[in-house]
């Protein structure tokens, strides 16, 4: 592989992570048992569907989005008062709150939009829908995809224990679900939709803009995999001890290949999907980024930072 720059249309992940005695996906409680989210899955030759633990892409994505927000503030990217605050409106606050968001000229929707855009890197990427008090709906869907993280069957393990919370009075007892195990993960990113307008389809931020917010993303989803925030981290901190997969990376008007590791030949199948790709749309459509470890898959997320560009195009985009 060559070390020149190169545009980026889209860049999905697709990798198999450990996390150790972790009660991130906990869905609440019954009575004095804690619950913990699963989902079927049905996969090739089952009788019938399986049971696994799992870690909904909703998580992920919040994760993600928290971290977003701080390298946004460090970076001294764009961002509304809703954003500085981490309020889940984000725009929306700012128009609840009355603060000024759109000049008198932003009067129809792709102006609005623009604005929105420029004023929000967490709105341009996260997506947004608000609505003007007596006025138009504004919504953007976001650049950035999750999947539900999912244990692989017969490899993850819940097990519930016995605990008592000490307090003044009695102790209460209660039963804390922990599980361990390896999960599939898969991710999705659409570079070449950060800063597009889709109402007057061009892009309302100069290049280099769009180059730090690509930037900020890329980062965010490696803290999301360095640090995932969850539920009991404060005694149950995971121990993440084994990540491997593929960051595929297109560089032309074609999806980024992406493959589940519920597949077992799920690399062999995302290299083959390249191979394909580039003999159907030429050489360097598709760019692979293996990683066997969590070290070398921050080393693959500094590559695309430091050689990345954001697509861009003079022509409109489908996306809406």
């Amino acid at each position: 592989m060559n070390k020149d720059n190169f545009k980026v249309y889209s860049v999905s992940i697709s990798g198999k992570l450990s996390w150790q005695l972790h009660a991130l996906n906990n869905e609440g409680n019954e009575g004095n048992q804690s619950l913990t989210r699963r989902y079927y899955i049905i996969q090739k030759g089952m009788n019938e569907p399986e049971y696994v633990n799992g870690i909904s892409g909703d998580m992920l994505k919040h994760i993600q989005a928290e971290h977003l927000h701080r390298i946004s503030l460090e970076m001294d990217l764009p961002v509304s008062e809703g954003g500085k605050r981490f309020n889940p409106d984000r725009i929306g606050y700012d128009l609840d709150n009355e603060l000024p968001i759109f000049t008198d000229k932003a009067a129809d929707l792709s102006a609005k939009t623009a604005q929105v855009l420029q004023r929000c890197a967490i709105s341009d990427l996260e997506g947004f829908m608000v609505t003007e008090k007596k006025g138009q709906t504004l919504k953007r869907e976001s650049v950035i995809e999750f999947g539900a993280i999912v244990g692989l069957p017969t490899l993850v393990k819940t097990q519930s224990y016995f605990h008592a919370k000490y307090g003044v009075d009695n102790p209460t007892p209660y039963n804390v679900q922990v599980s361990s195990g390896l999960y599939a993960t898969v991710a999705h990113l659409e570079a070449f939709r950060i800063g597009y307008n889709p109402h007057s389809f061009d892009y309302a931020i100069a290049p280099t803009q769009r180059k730090q917010r690509l930037d900020a993303l890329l980062k965010s989803v490696l803290y999301t995999y360095l640090q995932p925030n969850g539920a009991k981290r404060n005694t149950h901190l995971p121990h993440p001890d084994f990540f491997e997969g593929v960051i595929t990376v297109s560089t032309r008007r074609c999806p980024a290949p992406m493959v589940s590791p519920l597949e077992e030949s799920y690399s062999r199948q995302i290299e083959s999907l390249a191979n394909t790709l580039n003999s159907l749309n030429g050489d360097g459509t598709v760019q692979l980024f293996p990683f066997e470890t969590m070290a070398e898959f921050a080393q693959q997320i500094q590559v695309l930072i430091e050689r990345s560009q954001p697509w861009e195009s003079d022509d409109a985009e489908a996306i809406e």
